[in-house]
């Protein structure tokens, strides 16, 4: 598979000066794993870090990624001296690609949480938020926000700046696969049901920027699951609980962890497995029809 005909791919060429792809990881975790440092350090005094019990706390993400995203920009734009819209921020409608995104996420996620319910896996009531119906609905568009730039700022760095160097340079699998391992890995959490489902959600990620050759539509993805999963839900998102949600949904008792996800959420549960697995098939059968449209008619606009 040959990755280096998509748009996406085709920009890291205007780098000036391009990093070799194993640096330019290096690089990319580096920026991760700094930011997320610095950005608690700096948050911390500001607005609290236990995202659990405190409601500004979530804004910490805000510093988190936000460093991420300026290193981000200083070495795309100082380093390989190229635009940083060339990690993949380009191409027509970039808010109508992010809000049909968020309606593609979020409703991935109220299948991923309404099936476990009508299980009598899930019920109402059964998680506890500092703020939630009514008292939420007020601070849920600034988390929306929030959750954007947390969910662009992982895409720019994993699908935007690592898959761009990996695919030219690499065979288009190895690119796809490593990066996306590279993603579940970040997460931390090594249970086989979690590694897959992350993985997963990463391999779809990739060919829905390739297909799409922008971040814009994944970014939107992106942000409507987690959004919808921790403050429309109440549901932990990736182990991370929030302090603000609409619905209080949570295992029921006597509910199964493979069905529910427990408290790392949907992503730990074999209906997220399910979800994630006809998504990515799903992805990359419009990826390659994508890409034979391409190379059939060059130039021509491929429709979201």
């Amino acid at each position: 598979m040959d990755i280096r005909t998509s748009p996406l791919v085709e920009m890291e060429q205007e780098a000036k000066r391009p990093s070799p792809w194993w640096l330019a990881w290096v690089i990319a975790l580096a920026l991760i794993v700094g930011g997320d440092a610095l950005g608690l350090v700096v948050a911390g005094p500001i607005v609290g870090t236990d995202t659990a019990t405190q409601p500004l706390a979530q804004y910490s993400e805000v510093f988190v990624f936000g460093f991420i995203l300026l290193g981000l920009f200083a070495w795309v734009r100082f380093k390989e001296g190229r635009p940083f819209s060339s990690i993949g921020f380009r191409g027509p409608n970039p808010v109508g690609k992010l809000f049909l995104g968020l309606l593609i996420g979020g409703g991935m996620m109220t299948v991923g949480v309404l099936v476990p319910w009508a299980m009598g896996q899930y019920a109402l009531g059964a998680s506890t938020h500092v703020l939630s119906g009514g008292a939420a609905a007020l601070a849920l568009v600034p988390l929306l926000a929030v959750f954007l730039l947390q969910a662009s700022t992982e895409e720019a760095v994993i699908r935007g700046y690592m898959l761009q160097t990996g695919g030219r340079s690499l065979p288009g699998w190895v690119a796809v696969l490593a990066s996306s391992f590279v993603f579940a890995a970040i997460h931390m959490d090594f249970t086989p049901v979690v590694l897959a489902n992350i993985t997963l959600y990463a391999v779809f990620a990739c060919f829905v920027a390739l297909r799409e050759g922008s971040l814009w539509l994944i970014g939107g993805i992106h942000a409507g699951w987690n959004f919808f999963q921790g403050n429309i839900f109440g549901l932990p998102v990736s182990g991370h609980g929030y302090a603000t949600a609409l619905f209080t949904f949570g295992p029921s008792q006597g509910s199964n962890e493979l069905l529910t996800g427990g408290n790392f959420g949907v992503e730990k549960s074999v209906v997220g497995t399910i979800i994630l697995l006809a998504a990515t098939v799903i992805a990359f059968l419009a990826y390659r029809k994508a890409e034979a449209e391409r190379t059939a008619h060059p130039g021509r606009a491929i429709p979201a």
